[in-house]
């Protein structure tokens, strides 16, 4: 009896893998401005320029691929960036003090917090116009009252000058948050949106600084376009669940297929009530296991997630025969395996149903291979299930 969990060393592993790059950018970011700062005021025009450049090109991709909450985060970071500079040209080394300064260091964070609340969306919608009529809102009503002398936030003599208490208390919540967050889910936009809120703490921190106010905020941008990146690689070529490659790599790379393979579908048993009696949360991670073992006994194969309830195996330079015993091997082991997928709670046992077909000469791609195997499997599966079937 095999009782099969999650890996601890493979979900820091994991874990690790998706904050590396906003952890990179985010290091050489600090160490540059600690390092070399104060810039020549030949460098900070540098740094300035690119701030905008990355911004737009950031901005038109964003755009491109309709990507409605990074988009609101890209805006107030660059809004607050220009709105920075411009109070230092107009109150020079007095723009701290200033109740638009004040106001502006108080609504960046809050906006913060607000977006990273706010799921996913699509750009073009009814719901986004109001939020961006209430973006404006907000630092119209700023401006108001500022002109009358009142600033949004509550200074106070033993915090830094360059924030006041409201700030500081709204930058601690979104990193706290984004922080939380990250270590329990570990995704990619969590880690990234951890670094972005440091980063623009920073970033007002030390604003009076011309060097930190361009690295910091480059930072932000940086980590939001790699999260950008990332997220669309995965979301194409990857599944975001298993990190197996996805049903688009399966067809990208089927071109390249050798002239002798098999190709094997294996498929969980009772999918459909496993998400009924245990909720979407915790069949996502029975179905995590399940990949990590197959996997496991599979290292050297092309393994892709096809379909939420199936995996895919290429087996190269193989015949139906040794890609059978391969495919059975699998499901014996699954079979034998209890799946503990939490600790205060009974293991299980989960079954898996497969079916291999073998590339003809009379086939003129691989999807009439999948398909004869797609058609095995079904029909196998009316009369029974835990069962390796050949097409």
């Amino acid at each position: 009896m095999i009782m099969f969990k999650l890996n601890q060393i493979e979900q820091i592993s994991d874990k690790i893998r998706n904050m590396f790059i906003p952890c990179a950018i985010f290091a050489i970011s600090l160490l540059s401005f600690y390092t070399y700062q104060p810039f020549s005021d030949n460098i900070c025009k540098n740094l300035h320029f690119a701030v905008y450049f990355i911004s737009f090109a950031g901005f038109i991709a964003l755009l491109y691929f309709n990507r409605g909450r990074t988009i609101f985060l890209f805006l107030i970071i660059i809004m607050s960036y220009t709105l920075i500079n411009f109070l230092k040209h107009i109150y020079a080394d007095t723009y701290l003090s200033s109740p638009f300064y004040i106001s502006l260091s108080t609504l960046l964070p809050i906006n913060l917090i607000l977006f990273y609340f706010i799921n996913p969306r699509n750009l073009l919608s009814k719901s986004n116009t109001w939020l961006l009529l209430g973006i404006f809102i907000q630092f119209s009503l700023a401006e108001i009252l500022a002109r009358h002398q009142i600033g949004i936030g509550i200074n106070l003599s033993y915090l830094p000058h360059t924030l006041n208490l409201l700030s500081s208390l709204a930058f601690l919540i979104i990193i706290f948050l984004t922080f939380y967050n990250s270590i329990h889910s570990g995704s990619i936009t969590d880690y990234h949106l951890f670094f972005v809120s440091l980063s623009q703490a920073l970033t007002f921190y030390y604003s009076n600084t011309a060097s930190g106010l361009c690295i910091f905020t480059t930072c932000s941008l940086l980590c939001l376009i790699s999260a950008f990146i990332q997220n669309i690689y995965f979301e194409t070529y990857k599944d975001p669940l298993t990190g197996l490659d996805s049903r688009n790599s399966y067809i990208l790379h089927s071109k390249n297929f050798p002239i002798k393979y098999c190709i094997g579908i294996i498929s969980i048993d009772d999918y459909d009530k496993l998400g009924k009696n245990f909720g979407r949360r915790i069949r996502n991670i029975l179905t995590k296991l399940i990949s990590r073992q197959i996997s496991e006994l599979q290292k050297s194969e092309n393994i892709y997630r096809y379909n939420p309830d199936e995996f895919i195996i290429i087996f190269n330079n193989l015949n139906k025969k040794e890609s059978f015993e391969q495919l059975e091997n699998i499901r014996r082991s699954i079979a034998s395996s209890e799946f503990q997928y939490s600790s205060k709670r009974k293991n299980l046992k989960l079954t898996i149903s497969a079916c291999v077909a073998e590339k003809k000469r009379s086939d003129a791609s691989s999807f009439e291979v999948l398909q004869r195997a797609d058609k095995a499997l079904q029909k196998t599966r009316m009369f029974s299930h835990n069962v390796t079937s050949q097409a």
